[in-house]
């Protein structure tokens, strides 16, 4: 099992709130914290990073996540894996 951090790169519209996307981003399976802070703000869109912290959280999923929400991944910045004992 592994400690998995991940710090994303994500532009999504006004809605849904920055809220409601971290809540979802919660549901998936492995997630034990959301991160959402606001880079930039302009008429339509939002760019936003955020730090996933949890166990064995599956990338995947989190991109279909997203896409769900109309929210696209522009980048992974970070990743941060430890193997649990």
């Amino acid at each position: 099992m592994f400690k998995v951090k991940y710090n994303l790169d994500v532009l999504k519209p006004h809605q849904p709130s920055s809220d409601l996307v971290a809540r979802a981003l919660m549901e998936i399976e492995g997630v034990k914290k959301v991160r959402v802070s606001v880079d930039e703000l302009d008429q339509k869109t939002a760019s936003l990073h955020i730090r996933l912290e949890g166990e064995d959280i599956d990338i995947d999923m989190v991109s279909i996540k997203l896409d769900e929400l109309n929210c696209a991944l522009h980048s992974v910045d970070e990743v941060v894996i430890e193997r649990i004992k």
